[in-house]
């Protein structure tokens, strides 16, 4: 029996999730004593094949231990999460300016995580998604009283991470879930951008940079169904990629989330307002914080040009981190499923039209 270690944010949802599993739980925490029922002793003779710790942006967790009980770990939250990613190399943050200048922080060198052999692996990083967040919530009401969000608003941090310990005590105590919740919700609303503020676009790679895509305007965010409006504007001349169509300078781009979607849309402008052409992104569902729009970005674009032509492109890559064992397949399919519902939706007049979403009274 592998014996694991946790701590941090994710704890009770992996302690749960790796105890059905056969996994045994070496020196728990205090709190997870108590949820469990484990007996109220030491046990500091029982060494863990494996640690789990919360990562330090919250986002996943890193596992160090021996490879065998790795693959193991592997193989049930590939099981249990359809959007979890695997990397066995620390984050590599690739920032993109205001300017489109590009600078890459550290070097890594990613190895497969399919039949991992001699002691080449003894530490992965792993990354919860929006998706794996809900399958975790789900888990973890499974124990104890759990507001819907719960992982996504402790990786928040900071205050809102403490709201959720408020709002989850007065589960415990009997609230109507309901108004517990729409009182969360409504604290944690008014930590997030506000129309007129800048944001940053995280927009995260399988297999660990981190672009910063922005800042960009909010021009508008309707809370009511969790979508925003961005505005970002190009100072230098350059081109825009996968569109291959030139980037002036006074060009702009105005960007559509939708807090949960699985894509966003990002038409560009001349200075004019003239349409250059539309670039679908293919995510994990987008998530907000505090000062960041996030999301894992799979890959798989759709693009669209002012003469009505339209290219998707193909899925070779995310295909390739399948095949490494960093995705599942069932990501795979989510995301071709997500490119068939655009490719049935798209309104050339819509696209041109765009512009409008950042007009003001």
């Amino acid at each position: 029996m592998v014996g694991v270690r946790i701590r941090g944010i994710y704890s009770t949802a992996l302690t749960k999730l790796l105890l059905d599993h056969g996994f045994e739980i070496v020196q728990p925490s205090k709190v997870i004593k108590g949820r469990f029922g484990f007996p109220d002793s030491e046990e500091t003779e029982t060494q863990p094949s494996l640690k789990v710790h919360s990562r330090i942006d919250r986002q996943g967790v890193i596992i160090s231990g021996d490879e065998a009980s790795l693959e193991k770990v592997i193989h049930v939250l590939m099981l249990s999460l359809d959007d979890v990613v695997f990397r066995n190399f620390l984050e590599t943050p690739l920032w993109v300016d205001s300017w489109g200048s590009m600078r890459l922080e550290n070097s890594t060198r990613p190895l497969s995580l399919k039949g991992i052999e001699g002691g080449l692996l003894h530490r992965l990083d792993i990354e919860f998604p929006g998706l794996s967040k809900m399958r975790l919530d789900e888990i973890r009401a499974s124990v104890t009283p759990t507001v819907t969000g719960h992982h996504y608003y402790k990786a928040c941090g900071g205050r809102i991470s403490l709201l959720v310990d408020i709002a989850e005590k007065m589960l415990g105590e009997g609230c109507p879930r309901g108004e517990v919740e729409s009182l969360l919700q409504e604290n944690v609303w008014s930590m997030l951008p506000r129309e007129g503020s800048r944001i940053n676009i995280s927009h995260i790679k399988i297999w660990g940079q981190k672009f910063n895509l922005g800042p960009a305007e909010v021009m508008r965010f309707q809370r009511r169904n969790g979508k925003l409006i961005l505005l970002r504007r190009f100072f230098k001349k350059g081109i825009y990629d996968g569109l291959q169509v030139s980037k002036d300078k006074g060009d702009f781009a105005v960007s559509e989330f939708k807090i949960g979607d699985l894509s966003f849309r990002t038409r560009y402008f001349s200075r004019y307002s003239s349409y250059k052409g539309t670039y679908v992104n293919i995510n994990t569902p987008i998530e907000i914080y505090p000062s960041e729009i996030r999301y894992v970005d799979l890959e798989v674009d759709i693009c669209i040009w002012p003469d009505g032509k339209i290219k998707t492109i193909e899925y070779e890559k995310l295909e390739k981190a399948m095949s490494l064992g960093l995705v599942s397949e069932r990501i795979v399919q989510i995301s071709k499923s997500e490119v068939k519902r655009i490719l049935d939706s798209i309104s050339l007049e819509e696209e041109r039209d765009a512009y409008n979403l950042i007009q003001t009274d």
